[in-house]
C-alpha cells in the first residue's frame, strides 16, 4: 500500500484513527511512501518534523522510496482524475505497483 501525506498526517496528528488503522495496516502488505509524502505530512506537521515523520514510517514498516523517474510521474498523473496531489500520489502508488492507503470513513451514530 502507498501512504499519501495526508494519510500520514492524519495518523501521527490523531491517535484514535491510528489505533483503529493499526490492524489495516499491519495487514497491507508491503508498505512504501515517496518523498512528496514525507514533505506534505512535515508540511501539514511542523511540529513533528521530518525526524517525527521518520519515525513513523520506521514504525510502521513503512518503507520511504525514491520517486518515479520524471516520464513516469507525469504519464502517472495524467492518467488519473483530481487534483494535482492526489494525481501525483496515485502516480506514485502506480509506479511503486500498488494502491492508495484509504482510511476508514469516520462511523456516524
Amino acid at each position: 500500500m502507498y501512504f499519501d501525506g495526508n494519510t500520514l498526517a492524519t495518523l501521527l496528528s490523531d491517535a484514535d484513527k491510528a489505533a483503529a488503522s493499526a490492524p489495516a495496516i499491519a495487514a497491507a502488505g508491503p508498505r512504501y511512501t515517496s518523498p512528496l509524502a514525507v514533505v506534505e505530512a512535515v508540511i501539514e506537521l511542523p511540529e513533528v518534523g521530518e525526524a517525527g515523520v521518520t519515525a513513523f514510517l520506521d514504525a510502521q514498516g513503512i518503507e520511504l522510496r525514491d520517486m518515479p523517474p520524471g516520464h513516469r510521474l507525469i504519464a502517472g498523473a495524467l492518467a488519473t482524475e483530481g487534483k494535482l496531489k492526489e494525481r501525483l500520489h496515485a502516480a506514485c502508488a502506480a509506479y511503486y505497483e500498488t494502491d492508495v492507503f484509504v482510511l476508514d470513513a469516520p462511523q456516524t451514530e
